[in-house]
């Protein structure tokens, strides 16, 4: 993902990278990354940047909105997955002080997907249609369900509320997941009942759709109220 944004921003007009980061275990600290070098002092970069966009794991992700707190940077853009309910809460309530967007997937297509399985969630509101969630990473995602499949198994529910439907009416959203071989993300969800199934699907076919969804959400947050941002409100969805 660090080479995949580094492409996007070279490619952008009104992007400029100010430092790449990596961690403190790395051997490659130092080395030059576009037109920067690699280092693990996120306070110093936070002193120079706008935004900074995160691809990494929980705690640096929390670590990072907390030294926004008292830097010049407030923006955040992370799609780090993979948290606990402790450290999903401890990241959300860093946004009082700082512009976070925060989204377990920056594609496009991915948003778009979300926004169809509600309303599709919505719309079809008899009890007896179930929904199940397939989703297919590279062998080395460690996170299943992935940040991606519970974004969309979330749509189905805000889909099922907004129809009446809750307690005991609402069927249990069943998640499927394939690691496998290199693929960068395939995600189908499926509303069926016994006489049809509706399946609506996604293939991320290059990983740099991640990084330009990113960037564009980068650049929208700018200057933006401090507060929680997905990508639905930076694609104005």
């Amino acid at each position: 993902m660090g080479r995949a944004l580094l492409h996007e921003i070279e490619k952008h007009e009104g992007a400029q990278l100010v430092c790449a980061l990596t961690s403190l275990e790395s051997a490659n600290t130092g080395a030059p990354y576009g037109p920067t070098v690699l280092s693990a002092d996120v306070g110093a970069a936070l002193q120079n940047c706008d935004a900074l966009i995160d691809f990494s794991h929980p705690k640096a992700a929390i670590d990072a909105a907390l030294l926004m707190h008292s830097t010049p940077c407030k923006t955040l853009v992370t799609g780090t997955t993979g948290y606990s309910e402790t450290e999903e809460e401890a990241l959300i309530a860093s946004a009082s002080q700082i512009t976070l967007v925060k989204s377990g997937n920056f594609s496009v297509g991915i948003c778009l997907l979300e926004s169809l399985v509600e309303i599709a969630a919505r719309t079809l509101n008899n009890t007896d249609w179930d929904a199940s969630i397939l989703d297919i990473h590279h062998r080395h995602k460690i996170d299943a369900p992935s940040g991606t499949a519970l974004m969309l198994g979330h749509a189905v529910e805000r889909g099922q509320n907004a129809s009446g439907r809750s307690g005991g009416n609402v069927p249990k959203i069943e998640y499927a997941a394939q690691r496998i071989g290199g693929v960068i993300g395939v995600h189908h969800v499926s509303l069926a009942s016994e006489l049809e199934t509706l399946t609506l699907s996604h293939s991320a076919n290059d990983r740099s759709v991640f990084a330009a969804g990113a960037l564009t959400a980068a650049l929208w947050a700018i200057g933006q109220p401090n507060g929680l941002y997905t990508m639905q409100d930076v694609l104005g969805l």
